[in-house]
């Protein structure tokens, strides 16, 4: 963790002295950002912990969301021929961008659904900073407070079919209850990088889909386990063979 927080201050403040890129990248957008109040920016160790972030939180989930997606499609041969017709009419043998994504509703909703029985981010605590009550329960100061997303994902008064793979269930995501669906948390903490992980993870599947039929391996069942993030126990292990 020393080495890469020395790594990461020696890039700004050679950013600093060398002046921003064009186009201008991460670190520069991060470096240029001030508090519309105050006008204050970030001091160094504040950029770190930004760009850290990025970097550590912004890799591992969208992984780990292509790997449970490949898996669900493998298992659900209907849904990743659908997905495939859908991709190769849009893309026939190039990669996708982000262009593409208004037209790979499928594949969008393949991804959604992954998140919703695979969450990567499979809770979320909260610090009360004050007294409080909830469902019935006290909520004391300093008190730390759970929300099990795996759970909530899967639960079966707010989801039909709770733990069935079911693209379909996001046709209309407009109609999906805010609080039942939360891959990505709420409120003033919700991940900084949601909407750029959905795009990168679609844009990735269909390119994906678009080159390749996904079969599971028997007896290669991923086991979901809690490290953290929600992390295939072994790994996803899936048989490819070019369309």
């Amino acid at each position: 963790m020393r080495q890469t927080k020395r790594l990461a201050d020696r890039a700004i403040e050679s950013r600093r002295a060398e002046g921003p890129h064009l186009p201008p990248d991460l670190l520069d957008l991060l470096m240029a950002g001030a508090d519309p109040e105050s006008g204050r920016r970030m001091t160094t160790s504040e950029l770190r912990d930004n760009l850290l972030t990025f970097i550590v939180a912004g890799h591992e989930t969208t992984a780990l969301t292509l790997s449970w997606a490949l898996y669900l499609c493998a298992f659900d041969q209907d849904v990743q021929e659908a997905a495939r017709a859908e991709v190769q009419a849009v893309l026939a043998d190039r990669a996708a961008t982000a262009a593409d994504l208004p037209a790979l509703q499928l594949t969008r909703r393949i991804v959604d659904e992954a998140l919703r029985l695979y969450p990567p981010a499979a809770f979320l605590s909260r610090t009360a900073q004050a007294p409080d009550e909830l469902c019935g329960r006290e909520v004391r100061a300093g008190d730390t407070v759970i929300l099990p997303i795996y759970a909530l994902h899967r639960h079966r008064k707010l989801w039909s079919d709770a733990e069935a793979f079911d693209p379909s269930r996001f046709v209309d995501s407009k109609a999906i209850p805010r609080f039942h669906y939360l891959p990505f948390g709420d409120g003033p903490r919700i991940c900084i990088g949601a909407s750029f992980a959905l795009q990168e993870a679609v844009i990735i599947l269909a390119t994906l889909l678009a080159r390749f039929r996904f079969s599971p391996v028997p007896g290669k069942e991923p086991k979901p386990v809690m490290i953290l993030t929600l992390r295939p126990e072994g790994g996803v292990w899936l048989k490819a063979d070019r369309t």
